[in-house]
């Protein structure tokens, strides 16, 4: 009889399974256990469901057990783990119910055995039980206070997720791979993806020592058995994983603090330290669906039932997955690295926030930030697990080196990710020759319609303003020059003080920050502010043209429609108007508005772009119709949808509105508008209402279209602040004025304000009176603006999906109009008018206007676009005819417009300003060279400049060359308007320069002395007198002679730039000035001790010692917001009369003076943040998301 080989015993295995409930993956990962070759002996379902968390299907975990048939081939038990938050605190939880189920069982079976007399191992159904308990389960728990028998307990714990179902090989394929050795403790299988099942997932991990996985595996890789070759690595995943029982119990399981993320590394890399090995076995395989990481884990009041249902996106499980690591990496850093590696990941975490920002990565910077923080406020997990770490090492950490992964091997690997992926997508987007070749020409159409359209648009702006290239810096209307470098255009920007004549609390105007931005491109070469106003007002047109193409390329494709827009976009008498009276603000406004639409429609995703149709050479329209049908269809590629074919030479071409909107664009147009307000602050109220409203009009990503006006309101904020201030008073009018000089228009009637003009026409030259050339041609230069209303009026008829741009359009017209008669109409400040005379100043209407023309041209593009082809598919009838007459109106009414300005403003000349054109160049130095010398001297003296007038001399007070237009502020401005009086600083320079001007002044030194001046200076008349007005010869050569006979004046010489006096200065002697000093030191008797440096506003200086009790008096208004330090340590502020003045210490120090505004510091914070941010999300950088990140 022949000797028969007994089958060797496999390795006894407990299989523990974690669910919350009966979720949608848990029944094909039962079924699948139940189709293992090789059974485990005992399944352990732990559920772990609890209010707050995935409740499951609802089924009862025994019924999907049963369902999957699982309890009809090996022993099932299930057990509640309620309080387990992680997968290991849940297999060690649930372990512990399974003996206690065992022990209650064991109780249960001895009560039967005194009522039987025996101890049988089979008992029907108790709770957690769907198969009887065993005698072997009895011996490997220890029951009945008997020791457990090790001989009976599971050699082998095989952990699974819901999420994961094995092949039917593979705990046969990890048992056999077990059986290699002693050593080996931790096996994990191959993963693939749950529904596509030849998609490789991991091989194992490899990861940096800081907790860096390796992205080895290319997204949508194919498992062919590429990876099969590996065995030994760093670690495995927990799903599927086969543990060692003893080791489990020696390791204590994972770290109680992580999971779902990072638990297998660190448990691996534990293990590896305590001297065992880990491996992957290739051919056991466990299909992961990932639900954790992919964030398809729904909370109870988000349950989906089918997991396709819902979105899969690794972002949501981002900052689960970046705690793991950072707090992997504080557990295996040496000791000595813990703190730099603190520090490290402090400092790296805001940046990493500001990549993830501007790789519109939005949700993802904070989660940066809130991970660190995470880790940071867990100390004490992370020193007891380096407590439990260093317990069982038995072979140093640099034993792991060969297995970790290094910094290159990571870029290595996301590089060649990334070019893989772009290699795919070039492959998939590669575009047929027929295609390049149609893209090829619409490019070329394109560059040459827009080429040609700014180069006529600069030829206009030359034929007007060429004479302005060379005249130096320019001033007249409401422009002053700009001498000011980018460091001083920013720090008079930035300033809570208006450093013009003795100085005025008050923000500055938004519009200096605005003019910073562009001066960051200008100042490498040495530049003055002025190079950069001289552009902005030769280049306007065309730059207004350049924009308004772009825009209007958002509403149509049409060449000849673009060009028109830019065309009548460049040439609005808003623009023209603005450029020829010198009001930079609206004229910037002007120019960013196109920008503010183009990156609105882009935001909201109703911008249209081109698509070339392939394969459509020669088609006729019925085959371009049943293809695009084709595309709109259900099988047709995404974002095919919302096509038009238009017909092209050679080919067909379809536009389409996108459908994913871009953050970038909001940005943009945030900016855009953040500078365009700035320009203008009337545009502020106007765009919040605005968007308001044009939120009811778009389809879809309203919540982008409302932060759009969040950084105009931060940049404005402190202007907004002030204008709410005394709203009793009148305070409100701030947001109606304009930065710059206070100049005068007349609005003229309220309907010209709907044409697009802010105020009435000017006269041409030549045609004066009433008659009917004269009004014809006044009146010829509305056609532009009336032919566009008419228009637009007309677009409101135009059907399809243009209607919600039409009305979006007039929407924002109607708005435009409201804030033009509103600013028209509303006293802001008192300024001059173009006569020089003082007077009441209006609000320029000229932004409202230009928010009228924005949203009429919108309405009209976007109703004519597409307008051929639709006219061309009817029969002839009314809607061609009005085309045919409608379309010479709308070419030739801006046309029309450009020639009378041109001709108004070439036969004004140059012998007097005009509306058209007031702006000139300075011609003369205003100060003399004493006067700048003195001016930019340590002392910082001042100029006293004397203007004699209709009887009267004004007078300022001049701390650059002339009047700056970093000096100017529209707080300021409106100060006398709404009924604020001289001051005493105000009054004491009237009251001298009266004496002055009769000859009756006794101590002018001393006086001029308190306010800094040090050169009085009498203007050259042709500077203040307009030509063609009444000369004041007599009145300055009168105020001449009584200067010269003024005590405490020195006659220093009459140039070009006036005459001029010295003030005298000789201490202790009458009618001269101790100092003419911006700062000076005083005793306590208010003797002049020594002057100090300073700069135009800040002080910054070493003092020698002095006598006790003496001052520091500023020829500066006393205010709160002065502040003074002295070695560091503040000073005690006071006053003398209405100067500032602080009181000083005896001994020698450091002197630091500046002035901060109230609420200062946090408003630079508050736009330094928001407008950073916003920057970085306007840029151009995009990630393109793989599967993990």
């Amino acid at each position: 009889m022949a000797a028969t080989t007994p089958t060797p015993v496999r390795p006894s295995t407990l299989a523990v399974v974690v669910s919350a409930g009966v979720s949608v993956y848990l029944p094909r990962t039962l079924a699948a256990l139940a189709a293992q070759t090789h059974l485990p002996d005992v399944v352990v379902v732990v559920d772990v469901g609890a209010p707050g968390r995935d409740l499951g299907t609802g089924v009862p975990v025994h019924d999907a057990v049963a369902g999957a048939g699982l309890d009809e081939v090996t022993r099932v038990r299930v057990v509640r783990a309620p309080e387990a938050t992680t997968f290991g605190e849940a297999v060690r939880q649930g372990l512990t119910e399974y003996r206690a189920l065992v022990e209650r069982a064991a109780e249960r079976a001895r009560k039967r055995e005194r009522a039987t007399g025996s101890l049988s191992g089979s008992w029907s159904r108790v709770t957690g039980e769907l198969t009887p308990v065993t005698t072997g389960e009895f011996r490997a728990v220890g029951v009945l206070g008997r020791a457990p028998d090790a001989g009976a307990q599971p050699d082998w714990l095989w952990l699974l997720h819901d999420d994961s179902a094995p092949a039917p090989a593979a705990l046969d394929q990890l048992l056999h791979a077990a059986e290699s050795g002693r050593s080996v403790a931790i096996l994990g299988a191959k993963q693939r993806d749950w529904t596509e099942p030849d998609r490789l997932l991991e091989v194992g991990v490899r990861a940096t020592r800081t907790g860096r996985r390796v992205s080895d595996i290319e997204p949508g890789e194919i498992d062919q058995g590429q990876h099969d070759h590996r065995e030994d690595v760093l670690a495995v995943g927990t799903a599927g994983a086969l543990v060692r029982a003893s080791v489990w119990e020696e390791l204590g399981g994972t770290d109680p603090a992580l999971g779902p993320f990072g638990d297998g590394l660190e448990l691996s890399r534990r293990a590896r330290l305590a001297g065992h090995r880990v491996v992957v076995v290739p051919t056991a395989v466990v299909h992961h669906a990932r639900a954790s990481l992919l964030g398809l884990r729904a909370g109870p009041t988000t349950h989906t039932q089918d997991p396709a249902a819902a979105v899969p996106d690794a972002r949501r499980s981002f900052l689960a997955r970046r705690r793991a690591q950072l707090y992997n990496a504080f557990v295996a850093a040496p000791a000595a690295l813990v703190p730099l590696l603190t520090v490290g990941f402090v400092l790296l975490a805001p940046l990493r926030a500001l990549w993830r920002v501007a790789t519109k990565e939005i949700g993802l910077a904070g989660a940066e930030i809130a991970a660190v923080l995470a880790v940071l406020a867990q100390p004490g997990a992370v020193w007891r697990a380096r407590r439990r770490t260093g317990s069982v090492r038995r072979i140093p950490a640099r034993a792991l080196v060969p297995l970790q992964a290094t910094g290159t091997e990571i870029r290595r690997a996301k590089r060649d990710v990334r070019r893989t992926a772009a290699a795919a997508r070039r492959a998939a987007q590669a575009p047929s020759e027929l295609e390049i070749a149609e893209r090829a020409a619409l490019a070329r159409r394109r560059r040459t319609a827009a080429t040609l359209t700014a180069l006529a648009l600069t030829a206009v702006a030359l034929a007007a303003f060429a004479p302005l290239v060379l005249a130096g810096p320019l001033t007249g209307g409401a422009l002053l020059p700009a001498d000011a470098t980018l460091a001083e255009l920013w720090r008079a920007a930035r300033s809570g003080w208006v450093a013009a004549g003795d100085g005025h609390p008050g923000p500055a105007d938004p519009f200096l920050q605005a003019l910073a931005v562009p001066m960051l491109l200008l100042a490498p070469f040495g530049a003055s502010t002025n190079v950069l106003v001289t552009a902005l007002v030769v280049l306007a047109v065309p730059l207004a043209g350049i924009g308004a193409w772009f825009a209007a390329g958002a509403a149509t494709r049409s060449v000849w429609l673009r060009a028109w827009a830019a065309v009548v976009w460049a040439l609005a008498p808003s623009l023209l108007l603005a450029t020829g009276q010198g009001r930079l603000g609206a004229l910037l406004a002007h120019l960013l508005l196109p920008w503010v639409a183009l990156g609105v429609a882009r935001a909201v995703a109703v911008d249209r772009r081109d698509v070339v149709l392939s394969g459509m050479v020669g088609a006729r329209r019925t085959a371009r119709a049943r293809t695009l049908e084709a595309l709109r269809g259900p099988t047709g590629p995404e974002g095919a949808h919302d096509l038009e074919a238009t017909s092209a030479p050679g080919g067909t071409v379809a536009t389409r509105r996108t459908r994913a909107g871009s953050i970038a664009a909001g940005a943009g147009a945030a900016l855009a508008l953040a500078g365009a307000a700035a320009g203008a602050p009337v545009l502020l109220p106007a765009s919040v209402v605005a968007v308001l409203l044009l939120t009811l009009a778009v389809p879809r990503r309203r919540r982008v279209l409302l932060v759009v006006p969040v950084p105009a309101l931060v940049l404005l904020g402190p202007l907004v602040v002030a204008a709410l201030g005394d709203l009793e008073a009148g305070s409100w009018r701030l947001l109606l004025a304009d930065p710059g000089v206070a100049y005068a228009s007349d609005a003229g009637p309220s309907w010209l304000a709907a044409l697009g003009w802010p105020v009435e026409p000017p006269a041409l030259p030549g045609l004066d009176g009433e008659g009917a050339a004269t009004l014809v041609a006044r009146w010829g230069m509305v056609l532009g603006g009336a032919t566009l209303a008419l228009g637009a009026v007309l677009a409101l008829l135009r059907g399809t999906g243009r209607a919600r741009a039409v009305r979006g359009g007039w929407l924002l017209a109607l708005v435009g109009l409201v804030t033009a008669l509103l600013a028209a109409r509303t006293d802001v400040a008192v300024g001059t008018g173009l006569d020089g005379a003082s007077q009441v100043v209006r609000g320029w209407a000229g932004a409202g206007t230009s928010l009228v023309v924005l949203g009429l041209l919108i309405a009209v593009v976007s109703a004519g676009d597409g307008l051929r082809d639709a006219l061309g598919t009817r029969s002839f009838g009314v809607g061609q005819i009005v085309v045919a007459v409608l379309t010479p109106l709308l070419v030739l009414g801006p046309l029309v417009t450009a020639a009378g300005w041109l001709v108004s403003v070439h036969q004004a000349g140059d012998d007097a300003p005009t509306e058209l054109l007031a702006v000139h160049g300075r011609d003369t130095a205003p100060v003399p060279a004493v006067a700048a010398e003195m001016q930019s001297s340590g002392s910082r003296s001042r100029v006293l400049a004397l203007t004699p007038a209709d009887g009267t001399v004004r007078a300022e007070i001049w701390r650059d060359a002339g009047p700056q237009l970093t000096e100017t502020s529209a707080a300021e401005s409106a100060r006398e308007l709404v009924g604020a009086g001289p001051d005493a600083a105000e009054a004491e320079v009237a009251e001298v320069v009266a004496a002055m001007a009769v000859g009756a002044a006794d101590d002018v030194g001393a006086v001029l002395g308190r306010h800094a001046v040090g050169i009085v200076l009498v203007r050259p008349e042709p500077s203040y007198v307009p030509a063609g007005t009444e000369p004041t010869t007599a009145e300055r050569a009168a105020l001449v002679e009584q200067l010269d006979a003024t005590a405490g004046l020195e006659r220093v010489t009459e140039n070009e730039s006036g005459a001029i006096w010295r003030v005298s200065r000789e201490a202790g002697q009458p009618g001269t000035a101790d100092s003419v000093a911006r700062a000076r030191v005083v005793d306590a008797d208010g003797a002049w001790v020594q002057d100090v440096d300073a700069g135009q506003i800040r002080i910054g200086t070493e003092l020698p010692s002095g006598p006790e009790g003496r001052t520091l008096v500023l020829a500066e208004r006393a205010d709160t917001g002065w502040r003074a330090w002295y070695d560091g340590r503040p000073l005690r502020a006071t006053t003398d009369g209405w100067r500032q003045a602080f009181e000083l210490p005896a001994h020698t120090g450091t002197l630091t003076v500046g002035h901060e505004a109230p609420g200062g510091t946090a408003w630079a914070w508050a736009q330094g943040v928001v407008i950073g941010l916003t920057v970085l999300l306007a840029l151009p950088i995009r990630r393109r998301r793989t599967e993990v990140e």
